[in-house]
């Protein structure tokens, strides 16, 4: 008795493995690039609408279905914005706000990263997991007990309630990232600075913070955008126009009837600036900081 095998006709070979090992290549490359550009579409997709909204009266931009490019270009809501001193006081109240936070994150970050890389001393182990642990702790659940206790101090309504509240998330990270970074430096060159004269200090000034820039920028970014897109804390404990910051004021111009959609875009346009501005100048040591962290981490 004889078994008839069947042909390859009968049962023909899929479609990837007839087409090589080259052509399955360029495939996967394609769906990549594909998937690269659908991610890409997808992140820009608000800015270029908050872009186009900027310049369009409001009018145009309730209209359906909607459209990409403006029938009216107007610049109204961007004079609006330099029009009014208030809108400035905002600007300049979130800037004070986030550089003395990046400020002083840094300088106080710096030396508690520099205790935890270079001691051994009895709870470091909890300390540093004490810090990993303030990174994860949901913020919202803070915002009452801040409220109280800035009540009772009287800080309520201050730019310093912001200030304190602001380090107290970003100064963890802050220690974190430095101290991984640290770590890296070997400890031979600020002590062939000693012997050969400095101070312990100024070992440090001359050895090891030059050598922590692109920590220092990364860490110094990573804050400042924190400090800067801020919400929920300035909600709460600022009531007053003259200590609001960017965030309350763009949340401010959406009312219960009519929303200024054209001005709170170009808010939102001029508020992004700084940051756009910093990340593409300062990008490259925000990476190499970060990068450095994780791998010793």
């Amino acid at each position: 008795m004889t078994v008839a095998l069947p042909s390859a006709a009968a049962h023909p070979r899929p479609y990837l493995g007839r087409i090589g090992t080259r052509g399955r290549e360029r495939l996967i490359n394609l769906a990549a690039y594909l998937m690269l550009l659908v991610a890409i579409a997808i992140v820009f997709f608000p800015l270029a609408w908050m872009l186009t909204v900027s310049v369009r009266p409001n009018i145009e931009v309730m209209r359906m279905p909607p459209e990409w490019l403006p029938q009216v270009f107007t610049l109204e809501g961007y004079r609006k914005i330099f029009a009014s001193p208030r809108y400035l006081v905002v600007f300049a109240n979130t800037m004070v706000v986030s550089l003395v936070v990046t400020a002083l994150s840094l300088i106080l970050g710096a030396m508690a990263a520099y205790a935890l890389a270079r001691f051994k001393f009895a709870g470091q182990r909890a300390v540093l997991m004490f810090l990993i642990t303030t990174q994860m702790f949901p913020l919202v659940l803070l915002c009452i007990p801040y409220f109280r206790i800035f009540i009772t101090l009287g800080l309520y309504d201050t730019r310093t309630s912001l200030i304190v509240v602001y380090l107290t998330f970003t100064l963890p990270f802050c220690i974190l990232m430095l101290r991984s970074y640290f770590i890296n430096i070997p400890r031979d060159i600020e002590e062939a600075a000693m012997v050969d004269g400095c101070s312990r200090l100024g070992a440090i000034f001359r050895t090891l913070v030059p050598m922590s820039y692109p920590a220092f920028i990364g860490a110094g970014l990573y804050t400042f955008l924190l400090a800067w897109n801020e919400f929920l804390f300035a909600v709460v404990l600022i009531e007053s126009w003259e200590n609001r910051v960017l965030t309350m004021a763009v949340y401010s111009l959406m009312a219960e009837f009519v929303t200024d959609w054209n001005t709170m875009m170009a808010f939102s346009v001029l508020a992004s600036l700084p940051l756009v501005m910093a990340f593409i100048f300062l990008q490259k040591f925000m990476v190499q900081g970060m990068t450095a962290g994780a791998l010793t981490s």
